[in-house]
């Protein structure tokens, strides 16, 4: 018996968030989106395959055209975006009014510098970085926070967390739901982590030297005081891990083993290959950030966080946009929210390995 051939279809893009509403499955909306990712294909094929451009160059091109697409996406728009066009329908027009309120309301709030509605719910030590504790030790760098055990019986090796000076502490002790410094104390184990200082231009001076021997080795050396002849469990978090790892590189040159364990969270501690943030460290670009924070004394983190949000733009800038102004949806401040919205600072004398990471260049 004679079979048809059978013929694999084309492959299609991969679907995207913007796109996974049912709606977009309809007709012509299907047709739009699809038409768009093939789009997105055909830009990515040419940046990545342009002859005689270099690994860097290439990778530019390609990330200046995604941020352009991402622009015109179907998805920003009131007239393809069937999500919209259905939220319009159903309320009359209300999503609109209410998004165009919602948009002069940031303005505003941008303008005047007011903080975000919402934010008062959320108070270091009353909604948020509520695990007991109390400080034990402070310089002019840090304060060395100590979160006692709930348990009847202790771990006899503490734990010393480490996090990024560019972040608040308490990223890793939000509320009671997604704590890990309140779930470690309710196993047993006894909690130091360090909160640092936020730099401002007295400050200009701090380098890497100082963030290792005022912070990570003195509050090591507190912890040993507090509990003597143990060996520590020492965890380190985004730029807090690739200082922790460096200290540990430190104490290993010089033969100290008080170290039980290092574990990293977020840390990068090889800055060769760094991604997209490859796009913003260049000799030209870190010359730039470099003469801003000599002028001011340190870098923003508000400038850090723009960077950020133009590397994740599609999510941080327009899937906001959307939600937001177009379908007009207020959403409320969360607790890791209330933390992002007040980044730290890095001091002029921090080291160019540790600006490679965290350089932004809010000039361009």
């Amino acid at each position: 018996m004679d079979h048809e051939p059978h013929h694999k279809p084309p492959a299609s893009p991969p679907l995207d968030r913007r796109f996974a509403a049912p709606q977009w499955q309809h007709w012509p909306f299907n047709l739009i989106y699809q038409l768009f990712q093939l789009n997105q294909q055909w830009w990515h094929q040419t940046a990545t395959r342009m002859p005689g451009a270099t690994a860097h160059q290439k990778q530019l091109v390609n990330f200046a055209a995604n941020q352009v697409l991402d622009v015109f996406s179907p998805a920003n728009f009131a007239l393809t975006n069937p999500e919209v066009l259905a939220e319009t329908v159903k309320t009359g027009g209300i999503n609109l009014l209410q998004g165009a309120k919602n948009q002069w309301n940031d303005t505003l709030r941008l303008v005047t510098g007011k903080p975000r509605p919402g934010l008062e719910n959320f108070r270091p030590g009353k909604e948020v970085a509520i695990a007991p504790g109390q400080v034990v030790f402070r310089n002019h760098l840090i304060e060395l926070i100590q979160c006692a055990p709930q348990t009847d019986t202790v771990f006899a090796e503490p734990i010393l967390i480490v996090p990024s000076w560019i972040m608040k502490y308490y990223i890793l002790d939000l509320s009671p739901g997604n704590s890990l410094v309140r779930y470690l104390v309710e196993q047993g184990h006894t909690v130091f982590i360090v909160s640092w200082k936020n730099p401002d231009a007295a400050d200009r001076d701090l380098g890497m030297d100082d963030y290792l021997i005022a912070g990570v080795m003195a509050a090591l050396d507190t912890v040993n005081a507090v509990v003597p002849n143990q060996r520590v469990q020492a965890l380190g978090y985004c730029l807090g891990g690739t200082l922790l790892a460096i200290a540990a590189a430190f104490m290993a040159r010089e033969h100290d083993k008080r170290l039980a364990s290092l574990t990293l969270l977020a840390s990068e501690t090889d800055f060769t290959e760094p991604g997209e943030l490859s796009l913003f460290i260049d000799k030209t670009q870190l010359d730039l950030v470099d003469s801003a924070m000599d002028r001011k004394g340190y870098l923003d983190g508000k400038q850090m966080a723009a960077a950020f949000a133009l590397l994740n733009s599609r999510e941080l800038v327009w899937t906001r946009r959307v939600h937001d102004y177009l379908l007009g949806r207020s959403q409320p401040v969360s607790d890791l929210a209330a933390w992002n919205l007040e980044p730290g600072r890095h001091p002029h004398a921090v080291s160019p390995a540790q600006r490679l990471f965290a350089s932004a260049l809010p000039e361009q």
